[in-house]
């Protein structure tokens, strides 16, 4: 558990660069995505579904997460 939470996180973290507003729309385009981002906490279950769909807009956004 957890894992989910971290992913989003480091994600919107290196793509908004402290921005606040580029988190935002960063947010929104991962919900469009089907990735809840405010949703998801660190007592979210992991599924193999949702972390593929994070590495899955990682890539698309061109950032790369660690494992």
């Amino acid at each position: 558990m957890g894992r989910s939470k971290r992913l989003i996180d480091e994600l919107i973290s290196k793509k908004a660069n402290g921005d606040k507003f580029q988190e935002n729309i960063i947010k929104i385009k991962l919900v469009l995505k089907g990735v809840f981002p405010d949703s998801i906490t660190e007592n979210t279950i992991d599924t193999e579904e949702m972390i593929e769909k994070i590495f899955q807009a990682a890539k698309q956004f061109n950032i790369e997460l660690t494992n």
